[in-house]
């Protein structure tokens, strides 16, 4: 079940490592914009994507309980709840982008440049939720490869509309920064579209409800919002603590913005295998509880930790062994290149700790236990990541080293409390 969803998140970092490849070209400061423009976006949007937690927790616990035909009901919830809330973030970003790249950036390039990134990008909002939203109620069924083709295919076109859009191909204008928020919002909803036509298909309608019967209920809108809002939250206390990462590394100097995109790009490879059994965790353990099999659920999150650490373990060697070469894939500057080389070595050393809070994390979601999750994520981003960051990297003069120093702490400690979630049992008595 985990398989792919790694190999689908994997090839959607590996994407976004091409995307990362492709604005490198046009200069550090186009890396920094779309780095910093990325993060604004994800604060809204990607924040109520996360929404689509609560719709794979009950959609599994739902299928765990025989109730498969209530299935469509979830979609047409979710669908509905976050498309409501969605229209409104779209319209902030569509109309405040300069707005939002002022609270971020003091480098009037980079804020240009984000702009544009900007207003593209929210225009694909709604098309965005509605595939995230669908993959999230076939993940809960346990049909991951459903996702996996169809994200694959969206990452594949949206290269292939980067090369178009940003350079100006076949008789086009070459758009930069701009062309690359417009391959992705093109390929988004290309996704929905296919994602929606799968889940309609004569069988899957008939068994889930999917439009045959179902519709919005009232009644499911108080556990969706239940479950949805604390990892909504919680993601958005991760993107604010990141952006606030970028703000300091701004202090530093704009080397340090570009340089830290990049390697956070190339580490966003690691974590896919681990976020994959995140995913699949929640599904097995929101239906071993459907099934009232706590100790099914217990056993598939043993081994689910196990193989998040195996497999994250090995990216955290290829990173200890080459960072150079990995980092020159995505920049010629020899500069960019020798800063960036020790941070991506601290990046293997946090892997084995990160996977055991990426696994543990999907596991207690699973179980319903979103808002423990959620205080964890907070305290030790949110909270904590900022000062910690500002103290190591300009206080204490450690640079940009100093701020990813920072970072593995966050990392560590958010892993720790996972395992203290875990560890006391509530989580298995919790009624979704």
């Amino acid at each position: 079940m985990a398989t792919p969803v790694i190999l689908a998140n994997i090839s959607q970092t590996l994407m976004g490592l091409v995307d990362t490849l492709m604005v490198g070209r046009l200069g550090a400061e186009s890396l920094a914009a779309v780095g910093v423009a990325t993060l604004l976006f994800s604060a809204l949007a990607m924040s109520l994507k996360h929404a689509d937690v609560a719709a794979q927790t009950i959609t599994a616990r739902r299928v765990g309980e025989g109730r498969d035909r209530e299935v469509g009901a979830v979609l047409t919830t979710a669908l509905t709840v976050s498309f409501a809330v969605g229209t409104l973030l779209m319209l902030v970003g569509l109309l405040w982008p300069h707005a939002l790249m002022s609270l971020v950036s003091q480098d009037g390039e980079v804020r240009h440049l984000g702009e544009q990134y900007l207003r593209y990008r929210y225009a694909g909002m709604l098309p965005l939720l509605a595939f995230f939203m669908t993959k999230a109620v076939f993940d809960g069924i346990g049909w991951t490869r459903t996702g996996m083709f169809v994200g694959i295919g969206m990452n594949v076109v949206n290269v292939g509309l980067n090369w178009v859009f940003i350079y100006g191909k076949f008789g086009l204008p070459a758009m930069g920064v701009g062309g690359a928020a417009l391959a992705s919002t093109v390929a988004a909803a290309l996704a929905a579209v296919v994602i929606l036509a799968l889940i309609l298909r004569p069988a899957v309608r008939e068994r889930f409800g999917i439009l045959t019967g179902s519709h919005f209920q009232k009644r499911l809108i108080r556990p969706f919002v239940d479950l949805g809002w604390p990892p909504a939250v919680q993601t958005l206390g991760n993107v604010v603590a990141l952006l606030a990462f970028f703000f300091i590394l701004g202090r530093v100097s704009t080397l340090a913005v570009a340089t830290g995109n990049v390697v956070l790009r190339i580490a966003a490879l690691s974590f896919m295998p681990g976020v994959g059994v995140s995913v699949a965790l929640q599904t097995l353990v929101g239906q071993s509880l459907g099934r009232d099999d706590p100790k099914g659920a217990r056993r598939s999150i043993y081994v689910g930790v196990a193989l998040a650490v195996v497999v994250m373990g090995l990216f955290g060697g290829v990173f200890l062994a080459w960072p150079g070469s990995l980092m020159r894939l995505f920049s010629n500057s020899e500069d960019l290149i020798r800063a960036g080389m020790p941070i991506l070595r601290v990046m293997g050393l946090v892997q084995v700790i990160d996977a055991v809070g990426l696994a543990l994390s999907g596991a207690m979601r699973g179980a319903g236990a979103t808002r423990p999750v959620m205080m964890v994520d907070i305290l030790t981003g949110f909270v904590m990541l900022p000062p910690l960051t500002w103290l190591f990297s300009l206080t204490l003069g450690g640079g940009l080293l100093g701020a990813w120093w920072a970072l593995l702490t966050w990392f560590t400690l958010y892993a720790v409390g996972m395992v203290v979630i875990f560890l006391r049992n509530d989580w298995e008595g919790i009624k979704v």
